[in-house]
């Protein structure tokens, strides 16, 4: 998977609670959340908000975390520990 994909245009859809983004190469690829999120382990089942938050509002580094090994992983692990 090429780890330095740049994203032009993202959108967040909650009907599907998936991400839709467009790269430079005018492909479309789309991030299912709950499968992204099903891999991570959280301390309490209540921090899976972290990644919610995180794919409606910042939704194009949810999609960067998600295709990058433990992406998602290493940003609930560094939440946990400011809060």
């Amino acid at each position: 998977m090429n780890n330095n994909l740049t994203f032009q245009f993202g959108m967040y859809e909650p009907a599907t609670d998936s991400i839709i983004v467009n790269n430079r190469e005018n492909s479309i690829l789309v991030i299912r959340c709950k499968e992204c999120n099903s891999s991570v382990i959280f301390d309490e089942p209540s921090h899976v908000v972290y990644l919610c938050h995180l794919a409606e509002e910042t939704l194009l580094l949810y999609a960067k975390l998600a295709l990058k090994a433990n992406g998602l992983q290493n940003y609930v692990d560094a939440m946990n520990k400011f809060n």
